[in-house]
Formats: C-alpha cells, structure tokens, sequence
C-alpha cells in the first residue's frame, strides 16, 4: 500500500480542517440580530446627538456661553456643558447642564470634588440664570445602590449565631430572632412565587 493511500476507517473519519456548516436558518438569524444591533446603536446614536443639540441650542437661546459646549466622547456617551469649573478657594463646585427628557429642558449637574471620582448627578432644573449661581453651592444627592433586605437578613441571622455565645438566655432570645427572620423570609419567597413577580 502507498503512503497516500487511505484506509477505509480513514476516509469515514471527518476532515477537521474544514469549517462546520451552518444551518441557513441560524445564519439568516444571525444577519438580522447583526442588522438589528446595528440599527440600534444608530438610533442611541441620533438620540444622544438631539440631546446634544437641544443643550446647546438651549444655553445659546438663554444666552449662556458654555466653558465647554455638550457633545458626545469618543465612546459615543454624552458629555454635558461645562457651565462653571469648579472654585476650592470659594468652596463651589463645577456646574454642568444635560437634558431632562421628561421635563423637556435643562437640569443642572454637580459633583463633590473631593471625591476620589467625582460622580455627576442632577441637583435642579434650570429655570433662571440663578439656578446656576444656586447650584454651584449643591451637591447632588446620588441615590443609594438598591438593598437586598433577603442578603441582609441572612447576614444578620449568621451574624447572631447562638453557636457562639456563652450565655443560654441570650442564646435564646438569638434562636428566636433567627426563627422569626427565617419566617418573614420564607413568607416573602411563598408570596414571589405564586404571583410569580420578583
């Protein structure tokens, strides 16, 4: 036998050199998904450019000239205009305005410099030019991360475990907590499940 002759289990063998076929079906649907995702980032796009637009257009009509006008960075994220820079002798803060899309005008942005990174965040709509002068003195209050009171409560339970106290009175009253806060939790999980809303 030469040695470019195959053996019968070899040429049953799949080549593994060539590329799997895809069905058409999954590649029409991956073109649409493409076409979609596509389309989708072209309408965020547009939308953050009105946005740009209706700040300027705005500040330019009230007859602010911003430090820095509203545009889109490099990533395509809005950036608001830069109204005032900050002034630590004086104790103000930097001044931004973005769009209130519910409002249909300009809210006003702040942030602590003395943060380790400044988060921006709304402290009041721009009604007068004082509310400028107003918000360069105002923090914003950033709302707090959302709690999990279920993680909270089981870090509590955990927490008070009788296991390690040395005192059976108290150890008591800590298994009793711990019951009644595994009660209120499984109540809670029988409610979620048969309304089926979390």
């Amino acid at each position: 036998m030469s040695a470019f002759t195959m053996t019968r289990e070899e040429a049953q063998m799949p080549d593994s050199t060539t590329a799997p076929t895809v069905p058409a079906w999954l590649a029409e649907a991956q073109e649409t998904y493409e076409r979609e995702k596509t389309d989708e980032g072209a309408r965020t796009i547009m939308h953050r450019q009105q946005l740009v637009r209706n700040i300027n257009d705005q500040l330019a009509a009230r007859g602010i000239e911003a430090l820095k006008a509203a545009h889109l960075d490099e990533r395509g994220n809005l950036v608001g205009a830069v109204l005032i820079e900050a002034d630590y002798e004086q104790g103000t803060y930097e001044v931004r305005a973005l769009w209130d899309e519910t409002n249909r005008q300009i809210e006003l942005h702040t942030a602590d410099w003395e943060d380790d990174i400044p988060r921006f965040a709304r402290v009041r709509l721009l009604n007068t030019l004082g509310d400028i002068v107003a918000a360069r003195y105002e923090i914003p209050k950033v709302p707090a991360p959302a709690r999990h009171l279920g993680t909270e409560a089981l870090n509590a339970i955990d927490s008070l475990s009788p296991d390690r106290l040395n005192n059976h009175e108290v150890e008591a009253v800590v298994t009793a907590i711990n019951g009644l806060t595994a009660a209120v939790l499984h109540v809670g999980e029988l409610i979620t499940r048969s309304t089926d809303r979390p």
